[in-house]
């Protein structure tokens, strides 16, 4: 079994600073985005890794590969300007035929080993897998406009959805040439789009996505606690 990651990397991170791209943020004494690498590197089944990033960072990650020795990093090529457009590149970019990819943000630098291997498990079980944990709070459906509540919806039914998230290569792939003029914010609602089935692997609320400058001190008290 060969297992690609896509890493994708290639957002502007507006909402983090306007002068510091939050992937090159220290965590725990390491780049994020190395955080997050050295895990996926960790994973056996994972074979290679596909890092999609944007015109800025390019050089640098790159630089970055090679200072901390993840020889798993096949290349860091240049993203899209959406999150679908990066996976797509980096699903054509792929030339080895794995059998699945795995799909993680960089920005989750604080993902844990074992649920991985739970995502690769539940993928070749039963197909695609995501990893996402409950939803504590309770979820209001609201007009937009008048900002009245229109419903209440049932929590139990409710699940915040993060990544890692695996796909059949040759699936996804499909899926995204046929709708490749969408914009999905998450790949696993284009396998949904084509009537595949998609399960939930359980995640952890630590697995947090580094989008602000709190969710990164965030991150440093998480990464310093056991849980």
């Amino acid at each position: 079994m060969k297992i690609t990651a896509i890493i994708p990397a290639a957002g502007t991170g507006s909402r983090y600073s306007r002068t510091k791209n939050k992937l090159l943020e220290n965590l725990n004494g390491l780049p994020v985005i190395v955080n997050t690498l050295q895990v996926i590197s960790s994973v056996q089944e994972i074979n290679d890794i596909i890092i999609c990033t944007s015109i800025d960072l390019i050089d640098e990650i790159r630089n970055i590969t090679q200072i901390y020795k993840l020889n798993k990093v096949k290349d860091v090529i240049l993203g899209g300007k959406t999150r679908q457009e990066s996976v797509f590149i980096g699903l054509k970019f792929i030339n080895t035929n794995p059998d699945y990819v795995i799909i993680h943000d960089g920005a989750r630098p604080l993902i844990d080993k074992e649920i991985i291997h739970n995502s690769i498990s539940t993928a070749q079980k039963n197909g695609a897998a995501i990893v996402a944990v409950p939803v504590k709070d309770t979820i209001k459906k609201v007009n937009n406009h008048t900002k009245q509540v229109i419903d209440t919806l049932n929590r139990e039914e409710l699940w915040n959805i993060q990544t890692p998230q695996i796909f059949n290569y040759a699936e996804i792939l499909a899926g995204h040439i046929k709708y490749k003029d969408e914009n999905f914010t998450d790949d696993s609602g284009i396998i949904e789009k084509m009537g595949l089935p998609v399960h939930i692997v359980m995640g952890s609320y630590k697995n947090i996505k580094i989008t602000t400058q709190e969710d990164l001190q965030i991150a440093e008290i998480l990464s310093n606690k056991k849980l």
